[in-house]
């Protein structure tokens, strides 16, 4: 009820679970009411009760509780073709066009993980790929911090969500354990949701992102 009654996407969902506690001592009213509700309920409050864990205070309770990790940058690649080799023939190559379904070629965006800072992370051709004006402190830069080699392995994560909700935000405390307790740098694309972007858009932002690894890391 107070969802519809709202006007903030965000607003909608977060005041409606704040507002829920007649259910509480109920679980006949609980049960019905709920049945009632979802049966009505459109995409997006989805999109809004999924993406609470964007807001944030969560963010930041999520971030304080996780391992720390001397690596978190959002890259935004540029859409240009990519020339990649073919695995059966090395010597020849493919083009991978960047994403271009329903509104033309356009960045990708993307997070970086690594519970160490490792060669190449501090780099000015990675760091230009930062989507922020302001370049962040390497962490190389400290006196404390010594900088690894690279890593032999990293890992390609798309996160959950249906292709409908969140960022790889939401999925930051679970990454930098993932990289801490397996010893990879971590990379996260953060496609284009729906019905913002329809499909195929968000599957081509991940494929680009899989092939730019393969290419540069």
């Amino acid at each position: 009820e107070t969802y519809g009654k709202q006007q903030s996407g965000i607003g909608q969902a977060a005041l409606s679970l704040l507002t829920s506690g007649k259910y509480v001592m109920d679980p006949e009213m609980r049960g019905a009411e709920f049945e009632r509700i979802t049966q009505n309920l459109d995409l997006q409050f989805w999109k809004s009760f999924w993406n609470l864990t964007e807001s944030g205070l969560i963010t930041g309770f999520s971030r304080i509780a996780s391992n720390p990790v001397q690596v978190n940058l959002t890259l935004s690649l540029p859409p240009v073709t990519l020339q990649m080799p073919l695995a059966s023939d090395p010597r020849l190559s493919t083009s991978v066009s960047p994403p271009i379904a329903h509104w033309g070629p356009g960045p990708v965006l993307m997070g970086l993980i690594s519970f160490e800072i490792r060669e190449g992370q501090d780099s000015e051709e990675l760091l230009s790929f930062c989507r922020t004006d302001v370049r962040p402190i390497s962490m190389s830069q400290l006196p404390w911090v010594q900088k690894q080699p690279l890593s032999p392995w990293l890992l390609i994560h798309f996160h959950g969500g249906g292709f409908v909700a969140q960022t790889s935000k939401s999925h930051e405390n679970y990454l930098r354990n993932w990289s801490k307790e397996l010893g990879v740098p971590i990379l996260s694309i953060d496609y284009s949701l729906s019905p913002e972007a329809p499909f195929p858009r968000a599957l081509e932002e991940c494929f680009y992102g899989y092939c730019w690894a393969l290419k540069n890391c």
